[in-house]
């Protein structure tokens, strides 16, 4: 039986960086069996990205359709026209300024077996000048979660809500839209489809690589990072509503750690006025009944950050600078070493 995959690549101004996307599709190892269709979602791009796409996809050695809009409309409506376009079995969603390992397409038909509804593969941040992080998941083994399990994996953090590593049942996306107009629009979304997998699956060794862009969506601070925080508490709103969906200490780690303390982490980094507004408007919602729930379930960095949020916000300001500072030196110090020994 043919398993049939479309793949949905929205594209806005990313002429530096998409004909490396494209030619890493294009490179993909195709099982036998497997059917792959790539649709590609113009969204009223200005610059040159449109001439290297259509320049690359001459030699696209699977179908290969083109949807423009007529003016810029987002990362959300792009991804909501090429879902409605996305035919098959499963979807995969990438972004135009990342790449992908060449047997990760391999690798997800194979483990998207009946039971599975989603397949997850490791991400891996890249910066601008080709150092590389950590791997985002740092698991080593295969493993397969039932659809509980997999809610917790999601709420603590270690399946993260990003849209563009999962291979994705299309079935699961019956009724479900990515938000218009809002940013981090894949958490909301994330949890909606964790709470219908039957089951989750993730892939070891092949990669999905996440460029880090200063210009990105993610890279530059605006208040709007705090659509980051109504998508956590959308998602924690959804996995609630299900009796025995999710356990309160995950719903309390999502809200916390994934929803006001990575807002405010952001606002750390930024360091402008802007950020510390939105830092208020964020401590307005913890309550010291926080930091002990948090203790009380175990969460004792999420207490810790919380505590301090409630009573020396600056000095979490602080306390978080110093600590990425020595975390990215790690992981720098880290990446070459490991990209000595490749070359070794």
């Amino acid at each position: 039986m043919t398993v049939a995959v479309s793949i949905v690549m929205p594209v806005y101004n990313v002429e530096r960086h998409v004909g490396r996307a494209v030619a890493a599709l294009l490179a993909l190892r195709v099982p036998h069996g497997v059917s792959v269709a790539v649709i590609v979602v113009d969204d009223a791009s200005t610059d040159a990205s449109m001439e290297v796409v259509a320049a690359l996809l001459r030699e696209a050695p699977f179908p290969v359709s083109v949807l423009r809009h007529p003016v810029n409309l987002g990362l959300s409506v792009a991804r909501n026209t090429g879902l409605a376009a996305a035919g098959g079995d499963f979807v995969w969603f990438v972004d135009s300024d990342d790449w992908v390992s060449p047997d990760l397409l391999e690798a997800f038909v194979g483990a998207a077996t009946e039971d599975v509804d989603i397949v997850v593969a490791d991400m891996v941040p890249v910066h601008e000048d080709g150092a590389a992080d950590r791997p985002m998941m740092r698991r080593t083994r295969d493993v397969v979660w039932d659809g509980p399990a997999a809610v917790e994996e999601f709420l603590f953090q270690r399946i993260r809500a990003f849209m563009m590593n999962k291979l994705i049942r299309r079935s699961l996306f019956d009724g479900i839209e990515f938000p218009p107009g809002r940013l981090y629009e894949d958490v909301a979304v994330c949890a909606r489809l964790m709470r219908r997998a039957r089951a989750v699956a993730f892939v070891a060794g092949p990669a999905y690589f996440y460029l880090q862009r200063r210009a990105s969506i993610t890279g530059n601070f605006t208040p709007r990072v705090l659509d980051l925080y109504t998508g956590v508490l959308e998602a924690c709103g959804v996995l609630a509503a299900e009796p025995g969906c999710a356990s309160a200490a995950g719903l309390l780690h999502f809200r916390l750690r994934a929803g006001a303390l990575s807002v405010v982490d952001a606002a750390a980094r930024a360091r402008a006025e802007a950020g510390a507004a939105v830092v208020q408007i964020v401590r307005r919602d913890l309550r010291f009944k926080d930091f002990f729930a948090s203790v009380r379930h175990g969460l004792w960095l999420v207490a810790a950050g919380v505590l301090l949020m409630l009573v020396a916000p600056g000095w979490y300001a602080r306390i978080y600078r110093a600590a990425r500072f020595v975390r990215r030196r790690r992981e720098r110090r880290l990446g070459a070493r490991r990209r000595g020994l490749s070359h070794a």
